[in-house]
């Protein structure tokens, strides 16, 4: 019977925690690449939507659907996003790679995809206008980011200058999300509303608006606390999605921004008059 020396035993297990560590960054990169898959659906379901816009007149439930799909899409790489990073810090694995490689598929998953859904959903019935309204919008989501790989190590740490792009991509796609649960069908109101909400949205998220980054609340410290307030968001979720979501990214912009204008105003500096001084006799 052959025994094991206790050197045997280091170099195993020095080679399966090697092994371990060599795998520990693949898992938030997975994540990324499920929130990239998710944009790309998101495209073509939408190009599947405008190749084949017939579909409408002969089968109205199944055109709404694929909206909802094209939207719901987004709202699932957003999921995803939302947890990448957070396991990269809880694992210590993050790296340059993945950091340019979640900003490439934000790109894609919360800008392009949503350009492209809104131009068809009801932008395409404006011409160029709409086209131009959607390529500007993309643009400024590709300035976010490119803005924020520059500052995630400093001063985006631990606030977000400008709307983040996940949540600028919740302001386009929860509607059509509730549009077609419904079957409304989009009309002239929809399309302007679009036109000016896309070139506002871009601009707020290139703008130097603060938005939190995390919630830091007391309460928050208590895993109980919190097991209860996931169970009830995520219960609230899945059984109303289309009016969660609405209300969740449209409160949390419209705070932000609400915020930012009253301590604009609170921090507006005083006039100093300058008195004449006195003339001597």
């Amino acid at each position: 019977m052959k025994m094991r020396t206790s050197s045997g035993f280091t170099s195993d297990n020095k080679r399966k925690k090697s092994k371990r560590q060599r795998m520990l960054p693949v898992l938030p990169n997975l994540f990324t690449t499920g929130s990239l898959f998710c944009g790309l659906l998101s495209i073509m379901t939408s190009i599947q939507i405008a190749s084949l816009s017939e579909i409408q007149a002969s089968d109205s439930e199944r055109f709404y659907r694929k909206f909802w799909w094209a939207a719901a899409f987004i709202g699932i790489a957003g999921l995803l996003d939302l947890f990448d990073g957070r396991i990269a810090r809880i694992l210590k694995s993050q790296s340059n790679f993945g950091l340019s490689y979640d900003s490439l598929s934000d790109l894609v998953s919360f800008g392009v995809a949503p350009g492209v859904l809104i131009y068809v959903f009801t932008l395409m019935q404006s011409g160029k206008l709409g086209l131009m309204v959607a390529l500007f919008y993309i643009v400024c989501t590709a300035l976010r980011l490119a803005r924020f790989n520059v500052q995630s190590g400093n001063r985006e740490k631990y606030a977000f200058t400008g709307l983040p792009s996940p949540v600028a991509a919740g302001l386009m796609f929860s509607p059509i999300l509730l549009f077609s649960e419904f079957q409304i069908t989009p009309d002239d109101r929809m399309m302007w509303f679009y036109l000016i909400l896309a070139p506002f949205v871009g601009l707020l998220m290139v703008s130097d608006v603060p938005y939190w980054k995390g919630l830091r609340l007391g309460w928050a410290k208590k895993p109980f606390n919190v097991l209860v307030v996931a169970a009830i968001i995520f219960t609230a979720v899945i059984t109303n999605p289309e009016i969660i979501v609405l209300l969740v990214v449209y409160l949390y912009s419209l705070i932000g921004l609400i915020l930012y204008i009253a301590r604009q105003f609170k921090e507006k500096p005083k006039v100093i008059e300058e008195t004449e001084p006195e003339e001597t006799p």
